[in-house]
């Protein structure tokens, strides 16, 4: 018989070395598989003011010292981290945006909408289309021209507002 054959040193080697392979393939395999989460922040200092394109169907404008966090997810998930932003989502399709204000989320439904971000809460202006706004109570639809705030835990206070009051700090052509 061959010496190969009756020396098994290289056995271990041959055994480790599938399981390294098996492992270093797994491991790239669900790196092309699931892309990988990517954040990006978006925010001005006071006395300036920013509009960004989140993906190409929703632009976001940001109010002076405020910002926002975009994920590269489906749909968009942005969370407002402070102060204040106009969401301007296209197209007809509703669920492009999910939206998280502290422990609130809105979600659009083919809108235009401009939410406050305020200690405990906040509130969201439409100016057309609609919102859902999700918090602990329930689910609450809010309509064009319709303003709503928020703690968290309910929604109060929806009433029907100006357009001067949907981003009152954006120029009026601009919502």
């Amino acid at each position: 018989m061959p010496d190969i054959i009756r020396d098994r040193r290289w056995v271990p080697f041959v055994v480790h070395g599938s399981i390294v392979a098996t492992a270093v393939g797994l491991g790239l395999l669900s790196w092309f598989i699931a892309a990988p989460i990517k954040t990006r922040l978006h925010e001005t200092i006071p006395g300036q003011r920013l509009t960004v394109l989140a993906t190409p169907d929703i632009a976001i404008s940001l109010d002076a010292n405020s910002s926002v966090a975009v994920t590269n997810t489906e749909p968009s998930g942005i969370e407002l981290l402070r102060g204040n932003a106009f969401f301007d989502v296209r197209g007809n399709q509703p669920g492009k945006l999910n939206l998280k204000v502290g422990t609130t989320y809105i979600r659009d439904n083919g809108t235009r909408f401009s939410v406050s971000k305020r200690t405990g809460g906040g509130s969201v202006a439409v100016a057309n289309g609609q919102v859902e706004i999700v918090v602990k109570a329930g689910t609450y639809l809010v309509g064009a021209h319709e303003r709503a705030d928020f703690d968290g835990i309910q929604v109060t206070g929806q009433r029907v507002i100006a357009d001067a009051e949907i981003a009152s700090w954006l120029p009026a052509d601009q919502y």
